[in-house]
C-alpha cells in the first residue's frame, strides 16, 4: 500500500524543490513514484511489528512520514541531501518505531480487535473443573 501521493509531496515540500533534486535526464513523476513505493516498503517493515499488513485504509497519520521518507531516498540517491530533509527522515522513522512500540497509534484508521465472539475464526479456548477449594468451606 502507498501512503501518500505525488500531489502530497508537492505539498508538503513545493514542486519546484522537488524538481531541483533530480538530476535532468531524470524523469520527474517515475523517480518519486518509484521513492513513495520504496517509503511505503519501509513503513510496513515496521508496521508489521504491530499491525496486519495490508492495513484496510490508509492512515492520513502515515502521509507526512510517508512523503519526508520519499524525498530522504531521492535526496540521497542523488546526492541532494540536506539536513533539513536528514532531520524530517530522522523523524519519521523515530515515528514508525513509536508506533511498532505500541507508544503512538495511528489515529482514527487505528485496526481495532474485535470484542465479538463470534468474530473468531478459532484459536485457543479455554475450560477449567469445578473449583476445587473455596472459602469457609472443607473439601
Amino acid at each position: 500500500m502507498i501512503y501518500a501521493t505525488l500531489e502530497q509531496m508537492e505539498k508538503d515540500w513545493g514542486a519546484d524543490f522537488l524538481g531541483d533534486l533530480l538530476p535532468e535526464d531524470v524523469v520527474y513523476a517515475d523517480a518519486f513514484a518509484e521513492a513513495l513505493a520504496k517509503a511505503s516498503a519501509e513503513i510496513d517493515l515496521h508496521l508489521s511489528a504491530r499491525y496486519t499488513l495490508p492495513l484496510p485504509a490508509a492512515p492520513v497519520g502515515l502521509e507526512t512520514p510517508c512523503v519526508n521518507m520519499a524525498v530522504y531516498h531521492v535526496a540521497v540517491r542523488h546526492t541532494a541531501l540536506t539536513t533539513t530533509i536528514e532531520d524530517r527522515y530522522t523523524a519519521a522513522v523515530e515515528l514508525l518505531k513509536r508506533i511498532a512500540d505500541g507508544k503512538a497509534g495511528l489515529g482514527a484508521e487505528e485496526p481495532r480487535v474485535s470484542s465479538d465472539p463470534e468474530a473468531s475464526s478459532g484459536g485457543a479456548a479455554f475450560y477449567s473443573g469445578p473449583r476445587l477449594f473455596t472459602r469457609g468451606t472443607l473439601p
